[in-house]
């Protein structure tokens, strides 16, 4: 127990030193969930375990892996844009369970332009991709820990950006309730090395917790999270406002349903003309044997909506 309290206290002084004024900072794609399993609940499942998806949203939450695991998603993003990861598990019982998995986004081409806005008749393109590599494994019979390290690297026409970035997680097993789990993360803590032009940039840094609870008499686990606490607020009200809620409903042994809803997100584009059901996520999750297809749709308002299509796998 003493090593746990000194690792949530290194977590408490990490993230009061990355505090920061605003949500600018390069790499920005590393913030995106392209897990459709979790951004089906508006990436309100930080408690997700078992699963090798929860590599770049929860690392702790692999290390109830007992068999291998691999997952292939595919994120169709607004304006055409395209993303993914794919990712692998594997346990080893003397250290843990180790991960390796990429990301990546593909901005498509673009017309190269004069100061003057006038094309010169060539296209260049733009793409980000990250390398990560992880370890689980549990501290006791309650608490378990991960830990990704992430090369990224981002492309824009001729010039190059780099960095390296650490992901740290916790899970939680609650012991005085039934099917309960406390989450905290801390994502995307390193630095940059190479830049556009010079220019020096902090990296995404996200810190999140969570709560899961599996419903005693309903097919239901319900989870909720508060996301960017490390953002600068004006009060403790406006954190409470980045929350996000969401469930997934055991509808048979072969089918869930997922539901979500953002709150930030919601007011992020609730001045369009369309942002009644902006920030709502919604998908489905269909086993066969010992694979799961899943697929999720996320609301963006009058800016348009994020299809995510994915395959896990258990492999003997």
């Amino acid at each position: 127990m003493r090593f746990i309290h000194y690792l949530c206290i290194i977590f408490l002084l990490i993230s009061i030193s990355v505090a920061q004024h605003d949500m600018t900072s390069a790499f920005e794609f590393l913030r995106i969930d392209f897990n459709p399993r979790t951004s089906a609940t508006s990436n309100a499942f930080m408690s997700l375990t078992n699963d090798v998806s929860a590599m770049y949203v929860n690392p702790a939450g692999m290390s109830f892996i007992n068999q291998d695991q691999f997952a292939i998603n595919y994120t169709n993003h607004i304006l055409d844009i395209n993303g993914g990861m794919a990712a692998f598990a594997r346990n080893f019982p003397k250290y843990g369970v180790l991960s390796v998995g990429i990301l990546y986004m593909d901005y498509g081409e673009f017309e190269e332009t004069d100061d003057h806005a006038q094309t010169l008749g060539r296209q260049f393109g733009a793409n980000d991709f990250a390398l990560g590599f992880g370890i689980a494994n549990h501290l006791d019979e309650y608490f378990s820990y991960g830990v990704n390290m992430k090369y990224a690297f981002s492309k824009l026409e001729s010039y190059n950006a780099s960095a390296i970035a650490f992901d740290f997680g916790l899970h939680w097993a609650v012991p005085y309730a039934d099917d309960l789990s406390a989450s905290v993360t801390l994502m995307n803590i390193g630095r940059q090395f190479d830049y556009y032009n010079d220019r020096k940039e902090t990296l995404p840094v996200n810190l999140r917790m969570g709560v899961s609870k599996k419903l005693a008499h309903l097919p239901l686990e319900i989870a909720v999270s508060l996301n960017d606490m490390n953002i600068d607020a004006n009060d403790a009200v406006d954190i409470i406002k980045r929350f996000s809620i969401g469930g997934e409903f055991t509808l048979s042994e072969k089918l869930r349903v997922r539901l979500g809803y953002d709150n930030d997100l919601h007011s992020d584009v609730e001045s369009t003309d369309d942002y009644r059901f902006g920030g709502i996520s919604a998908g489905f999750g269909f086993y066969f044997k010992k694979f799961r297809i899943d697929y999720a749709y996320s609301n963006y308002g009058a800016l348009g909506g994020i299809s995510r299509f994915g395959l896990f796998g258990v492999l003997d």
